[in-house]
């Protein structure tokens, strides 16, 4: 009788555990800020990942005063660029640590922080070209999964030249949700994408 008891109270911690985790996420969904952004994705090849899209975000980060040329907040090296001849050229890209958020429908850096220890920071790659600053790269993957029988979109933006765009939700801490796909095609026509 005793096994027993123990077996229901350690299934009801369980429980409320897994419960407020989803209440959590459920109640963050419908209070942060939501935004469409433009990503770029990819399938990853494992066999027992399940269907999903990874995708990388991409971010607006020209509207903040970016960090002196030379600051790298971030540990990762600067990724090795190469010219049209193949010869190794100067990095003209860098990681930095930015808060995100959403302003005028657009996903955004609203400021740039020292590092990791801010758990509302995520890593960003930058071009150092003062044009591409609304190119950020999110460098956190946001995984989107896919029904099993569910028709790949990766299939038709690569094709056609359109773009994937993913909405998420931008949560207190940690790196934005998705909730859903779209595709624009070169003539600004929006196709939401649905997997029910």
């Amino acid at each position: 009788m005793t096994i027993a008891r123990t077996s229901i109270a350690v299934l009801a911690i369980q429980l409320a555990l897994v419960s407020s985790i989803a209440a959590k996420y459920l109640y963050q969904r419908h209070t942060s800020p939501r935004v469409w952004t433009r990503a770029v994705a990819f399938d990853p090849e494992a066999v027992m990942r399940g269907r999903y899209l990874s995708t990388q975000l991409k971010v607006d980060a020209c509207g903040v005063t970016q960090p002196s040329e030379q600051t790298q907040l971030s540990t990762h090296a600067a990724p090795i660029e190469f010219d049209q001849h193949g010869k190794m050229e100067r990095n003209t890209s860098r990681y930095l640590f930015a808060t995100l958020g959403v302003t005028n429908g657009k996903l955004v850096v609203q400021r740039f922080s020292s590092g990791e220890d801010d758990r509302a920071s995520q890593e960003l790659l930058l071009k150092r070209d003062a044009a591409a600053c609304a190119d950020a790269i999110l460098q956190q993957l946001v995984d989107f999964y896919l029904p099993e029988h569910a028709t790949d979109p990766l299939a038709t933006v690569h094709s056609s030249g359109q773009e994937l765009w993913v909405e998420v939700t931008i949560p207190p801490t940690g790196p934005p949700r998705p909730l859903g796909l779209a595709i624009k095609s070169k003539d600004g026509q929006w196709q939401p994408l649905t997997y029910r």
